[in-house]
């Protein structure tokens, strides 16, 4: 079971972590002009799913038995997963979006993280609001 927890426990801080440091990504407008679309942010996203994928199928895999060497090889091996992972959501979030396309991308990412890591977490208006623009823009999309 600590896997579970370190896994959830990490991976909400980086969602967090993320999230609230993005209004502080401010761009000047000759950055942003420099900037024709998002291949950067979707480079990223593809790392960030590699990192992801990677640990849900090693948590997925039966532990070896607790107090071996093989159990701390694996733990190991899982914490760098779980690190990696972290750090690319991380990258993401220091990336900014600058089309429709990638800013639904990110509120994608919002929706399918987020509400899993607050699951016991009581939901407070700043985190409400940040779903609530994610619903939007992957809303936007449908339209």
């Amino acid at each position: 079971m600590p896997k579970a927890n370190a896994l959830s426990t990490t991976q909400r801080r980086c969602v967090l972590t993320g999230i609230m440091a993005a209004p502080l990504l401010g761009l000047t407008p000759a950055i942003a002009a420099a900037q024709l679309d998002d291949a950067p942010l979707f480079a990223c996203h593809q790392r960030f799913r590699a990192a992801y994928s990677a640990a849900r199928a090693m948590s997925n895999q039966p532990e070896p038995a607790c107090n071996t060497p093989e159990a701390d090889a694996y733990e190991a091996r899982f914490d760098a997963l779980v690190l990696e992972e972290c750090d690319r959501l991380e990258e993401l979030a220091a990336i900014p979006a600058f089309t429709p396309r990638g800013q639904r991308l990110k509120a994608e990412i919002i929706l399918a993280l987020l509400p899993e890591h607050l699951r016991y977490s009581e939901m407070d208006g700043e985190t409400q609001i940040v779903l609530s623009l994610a619903r939007d823009l992957v809303r936007e999309k449908a339209a």
